[in-house]
């Protein structure tokens, strides 16, 4: 059993452990959410107040503490409130969210899944390709995770009506919610109390796309009790390529790349598979096989964002039974997107001539030479038509019942029971079998049109399909309208599925004891002890073609289900050392507050993690603020795979790499046959080598561990009433993050060298066998494996990162003239560096993307407004801007310098900085016919600016800005 040891020591063995046996927090219950600054009045009797009415009302939330009506103490908690959401004109809980500067998805389209995040948000950027940092909690406990890469949460499920606030704990939480919680917590907190009917619409225009929501809301509020329903249906329609010009491929006119390619229709033609590249078969064109001569792409055939329709329902009830209250709530919803794209392209060697011959080769015009055979570039969507496309979507649903029972007026008992299931999938149609398009081609499955290699690995099978004529036989050198391709073949090329499911499931129960243990001067001591009962399951199903012919036929079916269950105690303890009425000069109120959890997992072992924090309020409406604490991560289910680590994405394929390899660390590279790499050598570089990767998982993987700690103030005069600012230096240490190393990052880390093997002269069936025993191929092996490259997904990531968070706003009352606010909130980043493995050498990576494998770390990000409220009219102009940074990315025009480890530390394509306008304008209505009617106009985008040039495919970066341009929203809201 692995062990996350508890490398904070608190005095005396966390003295609040030690005094009422293992106390450690749950989820956050019942208190009124605290401001992202103090409160201008005196922040000590802010909080009795609210502790006083937390006590009274079992409803409310809290973030970031177990002890019901005690705020969270020392925490850096960023609040978008109901205010903010509907500035935001979002129209998805995911455009909701692209307003926070603390979360990476700020400036994405908030349409479609976040990069490779799935839906899920992270908090500063910390994360790896394999598993996330940060905890997604509804009203204060987990929903069942979601997805078919890896394991998230997405917290569009719930209806955007029902969304009261989200708050953000952007520090480590695990002392209070267990796993997840490295980078913080995002708190998606819903509404409780509602009187009437509230119905909603809005429409969404942009250039080539329309959207809209539609949502209601009904509710009905008695002495003791409530009951609310509420439904929302948002339609977002796809934004093709061709929408936005500057998204073609071809960038040489803005100082990029080419990255288009040489797979037309009609095919582009290469004799005898070397030297020029015949543009067609009839015109005589040629030019040299360089990329920057690449006439094609698919890209016109595509979608830049996804349609994705939601449908999302939720119905909460809460009673009062004396001194029992019972809340029950369901959430069910249901996603649906998908995208255009391309039929599919292939790269094949055909004959002219004997056995494999194709009936309906063209030597290209103009070639003067001998050829028997060529190398065709191919695509398919000029003979087939459009109608390609990905599909995904999810199933999604919860409930919950909690019971909360005060016993007597100082202390509350509550049980919560709740279940979750999330159904994921992923699927493509209309695109080629690349198995039946080289059947068609040369006779044989394989694209080299090899008949000595068996079609499936490890085994006799050989699939031809010789002789090849009219009727079988694809032609790719005729256009659509002169084609030879017969119906029946063009019909088997479509015998194609790719086809991926999830299901998710969860099972909670947990019991909390919390209330005040007993007063001290400085106010009443708060405890909360409880235990939890997790237990988690993921079913994995894929079906798809094995690479031997059609998929009706020929096809491959993978099922696995991981089961996990968690054992969990935790508890807090909240002491109130110093209090306004004690008089102590210069301490109006100082507070300290202890937790921790113990973890059982049944598959890794036991991890604890404890926290300490403290606040100190010098003088009311000036607080100074600190955490410390330790955290982790458990391997994601989705990569755990059974005994031997095979998983739904676990496969093998055919690798070749342009890298350059020490040859101290692979001693056997002289012996490789690489011209120019001898003994001697320092390096030597491998392209020109065929290996195998090979992706599986990790049976045996552990927790990633966090280290971290916060300082930081709140300010709030009582001299400049409407004046709040807030100022958090943090830093977080991850040890251990799950990922599946690149190939760049192992060749210079000793410690993962095991993971690289070479073999002079090729490897041998056994070894070959022996890397890729029960792991299915992607594609077939090369004729010589010179090397076996192993991506196993597991513990080898390691991050070390600091940074503030900021934000100011200061409102402005006149006497006649309305309310005028203006503010800014930042994130900004003052380390970012990382390694690989125990003995990796540390590098930094701040303020690029591309060289880490994970997600960006650009420098700065921010929001600025400006605002005006008079009477029923409301409008607010803000500014969303990203710093510059560099492409430290293999897409980068400007090579990047690296240091002796070979990691990127200079260089790189600069990415100019991002200033984005929004503006939103308000007004409801007091009186009359309109009385409880809102009418409002959101503008994102307002100058419709263009993501700024980042050297890839799509032109922009899709972590930091999105080519979505200009977008106007109308909406309406009545209540009945």
């Amino acid at each position: 059993m692995k062990s996350v040891g508890t490398s904070l020591r608190f005095g005396a063995s966390l003295f609040a452990m030690a005094t009422v046996a293992a106390l450690m927090p749950t989820s956050a219950q019942a208190q009124v959410a605290s401001p992202a600054v103090a409160a201008p009045e005196s922040t000590a009797e802010h909080e009795q107040d609210t502790t006083e009415e937390a006590a009274a009302n079992s409803e409310i939330v809290v973030t970031g503490s177990s002890i019901r009506g005690v705020a969270p103490v020392g925490s850096n908690l960023i609040q978008v409130g109901p205010q903010e959401i509907a500035e935001t004109g979002g129209q998805t809980i995911s455009q909701v969210l692209q307003t926070v500067p603390a979360l990476t998805s700020m400036g994405t389209s908030g349409q479609g899944q976040i990069q490779g995040s799935y839906y899920q948000p992270q908090i500063h950027q910390l994360g790896s390709s394999a598993s996330t940092t940060t905890l997604i909690l509804i009203d204060g406990h987990r929903t069942s995770s979601g997805g078919t890469n890896h394991t998230n949460t997405d917290p569009g499920i719930l209806p955007i009506n029902m969304l009261e606030r989200v708050e953000v704990l952007a520090e480590g939480a695990s002392s209070t919610y267990g796993s997840d919680a490295v980078a913080g917590v995002v708190n998606f907190i819903t509404r409780k109390r509602f009187d009437g009917i509230q119905l909603a619409g809005q429409a969404a225009f942009k250039d080539g796309a329309f959207g809209y929501n539609a949502s209601v809301l009904i509710g009905k509020t008695w002495d003791d009790g409530s009951i609310i329903a509420a439904y929302s249906r948002s339609d977002l329609e796809a934004l093709a390529n061709t929408a936005r010009p500057f998204t073609d491929p071809y960038h040489i006119d803005e100082g990029g790349t080419n990255f288009r390619n040489f797979n037309c229709d009609t095919a582009t033609l290469q004799p005898n598979g070397a030297g020029n590249i015949f543009l067609n078969a009839t015109s005589g064109q040629q030019v040299a096989n360089s990329a920057v001569n690449s006439p094609c792409s698919a890209w016109e055939y595509g979608s830049l964002v996804p349609h994705e329709v939601r449908n999302n329902a939720m119905v909460k009830g809460i009673q009062e039974i004396g001194n029992l209250t019972v809340t029950a709530e369901m959430v069910y919803g249901v996603r649906r997107s998908d995208a255009n794209t391309s039929r599919g392209t292939l790269t094949t060697t055909v004959f002219g001539t004997g056995a494999q011959a194709n009936p309906f080769y063209i030597t290209p015009a103009g070639y003067t030479g001998t050829a028997t055979r060529q190398t065709v570039r191919w695509k398919a969507d000029e003979l087939l038509g459009r109608g390609a496309k990905t599909l995904s979507g999810s199933d999604s649903f919860y409930g919950d019942i909690e019971l909360r029972y005060r016993i007597g007026d100082r202390f509350n008992l509550s049980f919560l029971a709740l279940a979750g299931r999330d159904e994921s999938y992923d699927r493509t149609t209309g695109t080629i079998n690349g198995a039946v398009a080289n059947l068609a081609l040369n006779g044989t499955v394989y694209a080299n049109g090899s008949l000595t290699t068996a079609s499936l690995p490890g085994t006799n099978i050989f699939v031809t399909q010789l002789p090849l004529t009219a009727a079988n036989a694809l032609d790719v050198w005729n256009p659509a309208a002169t084609n030879r391709t017969s119906a029946a073949v063009r019909t088997a090329l479509l015998d194609n599925k790719n086809d991926l499911r999830q299901i998710h499931g969860l099972r909670q129960l947990r019991l909390v004891a919390d209330g005040n243990l007993f007063s001290l001067p400085g106010g009443d001591v708060g405890v909360a002890i409880g235990g939890e009962l997790l237990r988690f399951t993921l079913d994995q199903f894929k079906f798809g073609g094995n690479g031997a012919g059609p998929a009706s036929t020929q096809s491959t079916t993978f099922q696995l289900e991981v089961v996990r269950s968690v054992k969990s105690v935790f508890g807090e303890i909240n002491i109130p050392i110093v209090g306004p009425e004690m008089g102590v000069p210069l301490v109006d109120s100082f507070k300290v507050n202890l937790s921790g959890r113990i973890d059982n997992y049944s598959d890794f072992g036991t991890t604890s993690n404890p926290k300490a924090a403290f606040s100190w309020d010098v003088v009311p409406g000036l607080r100074f603020r600190g955490n410390v604490s330790t955290s982790f991560v458990a391997p994601p289910l989705s990569i755990i795979g059974d005994a031997n680590g095979v998983y739904v994405n676990s496969r093998y394929e055919t690798f070749t790499n342009n890298i350059e390899v020490p040859v101290s660390i692979y001693p056997t590279l002289p012996q490789m046959g690489i011209a120019g790499c001898t003994a001697t050598s320092k390096t030597c570089n491998i392209s020109s080598l065929q290996g195998l990767r090979v992706n599986t998982g990790d049976h045996d993987a552990g927790p990633q561990k966090g280290k971290g700690w916060a300082i930081g103030f709140d300010l709030a005069p009582r001299s400049m009433p409407g004046f709040k600012l807030q100022a958090t230096l943090w830093n977080a240490k991850v040890t251990g993050a799950v990922t599946g190393p690149q190939i760049g990052f192992v060749v210079n880390t000793p410690s993962l060298a095991y993971l690289l093997n070479f073999y002079p002269g090729g490897a041998t069936p056994a070894q070959i066998e022996q890397a890729t025993r029960y792991i299915p191929p992607a594609t077939p092996l090369p004729s010589v494996t010179s090397y076996i490259l192993q991506v196993i997904n597991s513990n080898y990531l390691n991050l070390n990162v600091q940074g503030i968070d900021a934000n100011v706003n200061y409102d402005v009352v006149t006497n006649g003239a309305g309310t005028f606010s203006i503010g800014n909130s930042i994130t900004y980043f003052t380390r970012f560096k990382q390694s690989y493995g125990a003995d990796g050498v540390e590098y930094s990576v701040l303020n690029s993307t591309g060289a880490n494998g994970v997600f960006p770390s650009v420098q700065l990000q921010g929001r600025a407004n400006l605002g005006w409220e008079y009477e029923g009219f409301s409008s607010n102009l803000f500014m969303n801007y990203t710093g510059k940074y560099r492409n430290f990315g293999g897409s980068s025009v400007l090579p990047t310098g690296k240091d002796s480890a070979g990691n990127p530390v200079s260089g790189g394509d600069l990415v100019k900085s991002n200033f984005v306008f929004d503006l939103n304008m308000r007004y409801e209505f007091k009186s009359g016919f309109m009385a409880d009617k809102e009418i409002t106009l959101n503008i994102r985008n307002l100058f419709d600016k263009e993501p700024p040039f980042y050297n890839n495919a799509s032109g922009y970066d899709g972590y930091v800005a999105n080519p979505l341009g200009r977008v106007i929203s109308i909406g309406l809201q009545a209540k009945f």
